[in-house]
Parts: C-alpha cells; sequence; structure tokens
C-alpha cells in the first residue's frame, strides 16, 4: 500500500506515476483518445450535407450513377435527389412534393422546364389512366350507358347498304319534329358530316332547349371533333336539364380529367357516386384524379373503397400509386 512519505498515511484512490513516484492521472483509452476526432469529423461531414445535393437516379459528367451539387443556400431540405422517383410523378405533384429537388434537377439539366416535364407528364398519364381505366372496365364487365347504347344502336341499324348512298338514308326533316332532327344528326356523325350532324342537332336544340339527348349527341360529336370545351358546355347542359342523369357528370368528368382540370373531375365523378354509389368505376376514375393531384392519400381512399367491394385495382396503379405514395 502506498503511503504518503510525509506523514505515513495511506493514500487512498490515489495512482504515483511509475516515473516520477508522485501522483499522475489515468492513461486514457484508445477510444476516448479518438473520441473528439471522431466527433469533429461527424460534425464537419453533417454541416457539409447543408451545403450539397447528392442526386441519385442519374449520371454526372463524369460518368457515375450518382452527381453532387452545390446548393442554393444552406439547409437539409432535399439533400438527397432521387431523379427517378422525382420525374415518374406528374410535374405538379412533383414540384408540390420536392419543390427543392425540382429545381435542381432543372437547374442541372437532368429535367426539363416546367412547361415540357407537365406536357410530357400529363400525355404519359393520360395513356396510362385510359388504359387503367379500360382494364378495370373490362375486368368488371361494364355496361355501356343507357344513351351510349342507343347512339350505338342507332348507327348500326342505319349502316350503310351496298350499293346506297349514304345520304339517301338520312330521314327526311320535319320542322315541327324535333326527334327529326335528331335522327338526321346521329346518321349524318355515323357518316363522317360532323358539322352537318352539329348543325342538326343545333336545330333539334333551338326547337326544344330542353332537348337533353340533343345536347348530349351533339357533345359527342364534339369530342370526336375535338372540340373538348363546347363538349363540356353541352354536358353540363345535360346535368342541367337532367341532374339525376349520372352519364352526363361521367363524360364531363372525363373530359376535365383529359384537359388537366383534376379538381372538376374530381366534382363530377364525386356527384356520380352520391347517385350512384355502386359504380366502381368511378371509384377508380376519381382515384386516378387524386393520383394525378398528388393527393395520394385519398386516392388510396378509393382504392380501398374498391377492394372492399370485392374488386381488382389494376396492377400497374397499384405499382405508380405505392411508388408515388412511398407506402
Amino acid at each position: 500500500m502506498e503511503v504518503c512519505p510525509h506523514c505515513g498515511a495511506p493514500l487512498k484512490g490515489r495512482i504515483v506515476s511509475e516515473v516520477e513516484g508522485s501522483p499522475g492521472k489515468k492513461q486514457k483509452k484508445w477510444h476516448e483518445k479518438t473520441s473528439v476526432t471522431l466527433c469533429i469529423a461527424a460534425a464537419l461531414v453533417i454541416i457539409t450535407f447543408g451545403f450539397i445535393h447528392i442526386i441519385t437516379g442519374v449520371v454526372s459528367p463524369y460518368g457515375l450513377p450518382f452527381d453532387v451539387v452545390l446548393k442554393d443556400s444552406f439547409g437539409y431540405r432535399e439533400t438527397f435527389v432521387n431523379a427517378d422517383k422525382i420525374t415518374a410523378l406528374p410535374y405538379l405533384a412533383a414540384k408540390k412534393k420536392y419543390p427543392i429537388g425540382c429545381r435542381v434537377l432543372q437547374r442541372e439539366n437532368y429535367m426539363e422546364s416546367g412547361t415540357v416535364f407537365e406536357t410530357r407528364t400529363v400525355r404519359h398519364l393520360q395513356m396510362d389512366t385510359n388504359k387503367w381505366q379500360a382494364e378495370f372496365e373490362q375486368t368488371i364487365g361494364k355496361p355501356q350507358p343507357q344513351w351510349q347504347d342507343q347512339w350505338r344502336d342507332r348507327l348500326a341499324t342505319l349502316s350503310g347498304v351496298e350499293g346506297v348512298q349514304a345520304e339517301s338514308q338520312i330521314p327526311p326533316t320535319d320542322p315541327e319534329d324535333t326527334g327529326a332532327y335528331n335522327d338526321r344528326g346521329i346518321t349524318l356523325a355515323k357518316n363522317a358530316q360532323y358539322e352537318s350532324a352539329i348543325a342538326e342537332f343545333s336545330r333539334a336544340i333551338t326547337k326544344d332547349p330542353t332537348f337533353a339527348e340533343a345536347y348530349y349527341n351533339r357533345a359527342l360529336v364534339y369530342v370526336a371533333t375535338g372540340q373538348l370545351g363546347a363538349a363540356i358546355s353541352d354536358f353540363t347542359k345535360v346535368v342541367e336539364i337532367t341532374p339525376a342523369l349520372t352519364e352526363g357528370y361521367t363524360q364531363r368528368g372525363l373530359l376535365h380529367v383529359a384537359l388537366s382540370q383534376y379538381d372538376q373531375a374530381i366534382a363530377d365523378f364525386t356527384k356520380v357516386l352520391e347517385l350512384e354509389p355502386a359504380r366502381a368505376e368511378m371509384y377508380l376514375s376519381r382515384s386516378l384524379a387524386f393520383f394525378a393531384k398528388g393527393q395520394y392519400d385519398k386516392a388510396w381512399e378509393d382504392v380501398h373503397r374498391i377492394q372492399a367491394l370485392g374488386l381488382s385495382v389494376p396492377a400497374e396503379f397499384l405499382e405508380s400509386l405505392r411508388a408515388a405514395s412511398g407506402q
């Protein structure tokens, strides 16, 4: 036991230096010696992340599968930017969810300008939407709407007869019969004489401004000729005249989707579901509109409603929704 050289008292809890024979400090272990260095290094790394973006899903000018670029300002938001994930979304949704990432990708020329990107993604989204909608409706065996059935049946009845000119099959005009104008319009439309068909439907409407079928038929011709704004106006008249007829809302909603007017489309699909809660294809249409808007939680809600009806949602749509929503 070590004792004090002056008084002879035991030196409890004290360590005497082997070199000098006097009290000394306990030697530090290796991890204690390096902890300060590690903390400083970690702090430098963390601070560095505040100045850079790490972009994945791209090929850098140096041929690397990622790129490191400086931030416009110090911060830690969107330090890691996944180009594949951002460009897979509609532009409005991408810009809302990843505003800094979009700017960085555009600044570094990894992504087109907003207008070009939106045009491309809208085109692809519409193609995918049409495919998913058709796949789902084929799966559930959705019947054609009543007026579309009438349109197709009447065109089939008035189909061309060999050796007879189409114009000769057009019903005669009865100035007192609005139905006759409507019939002529259908026949003209069948023969691809769209301007004349529109004129006949317009005469029927002039004769009877509450003739909803003529508005509906004219709207279909407007769609065929690419006049979507005019078609929306006619479908609006249809739902004003016959508010309980869901096909007016359905067709108008689909046109709103085609024009990327998703809020209006969602309102129309919601109206259809209020009138016909079992219309499963409308849940999918509304889910697709929510998806295009970037409202993924609501898109999932409609997916779950479809599944609750015992129906399968197109697998590709589910995959895209999972990727976009991170689920």
